[in-house]
């Protein structure tokens, strides 16, 4: 409704993950350089925390986008409300793209093992990517730990990204996960924005969305937004998406901190106890056009990534694969 009137060509705080509109705080390049560095050496299980509504899912889908056309095979568990290791076995290989192996947990490990160490003669990396990791159950988990163990020539055949919420970290500390804990070699951790970071957050959002650039938050209105939002990147698009469609109701357009607090009662969110810094000093910081904010904004703009973490794929270009289904299927023929 609002996108005309603000001068957008699409919503810029959509609540779909959207890999085009990651923002690349400190802390989400600190966490993608450690996924893909725990899956270029190999390291096994990788264990990402964070928040609900910090990003984790945006980032493992941008962390996929990096991978493509590399030597890194996937297969990715989004909803990992599993209740039978079948369930658990169907949705790996399917996203191997190895359908039609599916019989019983024996016949599907034995075509899990074969592809794998298919892969690992054509040099090639599976990994196993799990978002909201935290919802595996106990069992589950426990065949993470012992599929971690497969090894030839001194490495680990599959790799493992575990997308959780903090209270993994509890389960693991358990008697009962504690060999699960101690194959986990990488860990990190996704950190709520911090008051620049929620500007630049927000600016780059709407730069992806189309805006000519213009001025349409206030800065004394974003220090409300990043004070209810506890710098939570779910929660800043939401008030957001409703402070664009207030102000768009009333035919203002600039957004000030008295249609952000009335969106907030609405949405009935508290106030967290966070550092705001001083807006007007956070604003100047965000819009001063440094070589450091135009490179940013350039990256945002062309859907590229910081350029520190490019290198970490360097190394993992691969040349065109067959299909991992019929490469499978060749190598069965051929008795291997």
């Amino acid at each position: 409704m609002y996108l005309d009137f603000f001068g957008l060509k699409e919503n810029p705080f959509n609540l779909v993950s959207d890999p085009r509109f990651m923002y690349y705080s400190e802390s989400h390049c600190d966490a993608m350089s450690h996924l893909l560095y725990g899956v270029r050496e190999r390291k096994g299980i990788i264990l990402m925390l964070g928040e609900a509504g910090t990003g984790k899912t945006t980032l493992v889908r941008a962390t996929l986008e990096m991978l493509k056309s590399t030597r890194v095979t996937t297969s990715v568990i989004l909803n990992p409300i599993l209740s039978r290791t079948e369930e658990f076995f169907e949705a790996m290989l399917r996203g191997f793209g190895l359908d039609g192996f599916k019989h019983n947990n024996v016949e599907m490990l034995d075509v899990l093992q074969r592809f794998l160490r298919q892969q690992h003669r054509r040099n090639l990396i599976p990994v196993l990517i799990v978002d909201e990791a935290q919802e595996l159950s106990k069992p589950l988990l426990e065949q993470i730990r012992m599929l971690s163990n497969l090894e030839q020539d001194g490495q680990k055949l599959m790799q493992f990204v575990l997308a959780s919420q903090p209270e993994m970290s509890d389960r693991l500390d358990t008697f009962e996960l504690r060999a699960l804990r101690q194959r986990i070699v990488v860990r990190c951790r996704l950190k709520p924005l911090n008051a620049q970071e929620s500007w630049q957050y927000i600016h780059s959002r709407l730069l992806i969305a189309g805006s000519d650039g213009r001025q349409i938050f206030q800065p004394e209105a974003v220090e409300v937004m990043y004070t209810f939002s506890g710098g939570i990147p779910r929660l800043l698009n939401s008030i957001a998406d409703n402070c664009l469609l207030a102000a768009y109701a009333r035919n203002e357009k600039l957004v000030d901190p008295h249609t952000v607090q009335q969106v907030v009662e609405h949405l009935e969110l508290t106030e967290v106890t966070v550092d705001t810094g001083s807006p007007a000093a956070i604003h100047q910081d965000v819009m001063r056009a440094s070589a450091t904010w135009k490179e940013v904004v350039n990256d945002i703009r062309t859907g590229q990534v910081p350029e520190a973490l490019k290198q970490f794929v360097e190394n993992l270009q691969s040349p065109t694969q067959m299909k991992p289904a019929q490469a499978l299927s060749a190598a069965v023929q051929r008795g291997e």
